[in-house]
């Protein structure tokens, strides 16, 4: 009588535990990730003033960085005026410079000086060009001077790193 209470109640728990053993939620597959927003274009930019002193001797435009994290881009606005005298924009694995700029644009920093073609009033440069590195890091302030005259010097902020460390 033992034996057949032992084998009936392990006969019973034994199924039943294997049932409920194999019973286990189904994972759903994670929905696709979103496309990224298509990158605007960027409003027409306020005219240039034309330089007077050395850049390091000029004081740097009133104005200030806004980053915006939808589509992953920074632009410098000036004080008292809606439109931006420089937009850093990434677009793939490219940050896009878009300015009132023309021709070969001279890039000054505390790193040295350099060259940036703006064609139509925009750069294209690559996400690990070290142009950027060296605008990012430059101490305090760059300048982007246009053979024309136009120039602009502005401050650097944190809002410039992030739109190239978003990009890489």
């Amino acid at each position: 009588m033992k034996r057949q209470a032992m084998w009936t109640r392990y006969g019973l728990m034994v199924p039943l535990l294997l049932a409920v053993a194999g019973c286990a939620a189904v994972p759903t597959p994670a929905p696709p990730p979103p496309r990224p927003a298509p990158v605007a274009a960027a409003p027409t930019p306020a005219p240039l003033p034309t330089p007077t002193r050395g850049w390091e001797e000029r004081a740097v435009d009133a104005g200030s960085w806004r980053y915006d994290a939808g589509s992953r881009a920074a632009a410098f606005v000036p004080t008292g005026s809606a439109s931006p005298l420089l937009t850093m924009a990434c677009s793939g694995d490219m940050i896009r410079l878009t300015s009132g700029l023309a021709g070969a644009v001279s890039l000054r920093t505390s790193a040295g000086t350099d060259q940036i073609r703006f064609d139509g009033g925009s750069a294209a440069l690559p996400s690990r060009d070290p142009r950027l590195d060296r605008i990012a890091f430059s101490r305090g302030r760059f300048a982007l001077e246009a053979p024309g005259g136009g120039a602009l010097t502005l401050p650097v902020q944190s809002e410039i790193g992030r739109v190239i460390e978003d990009c890489r």
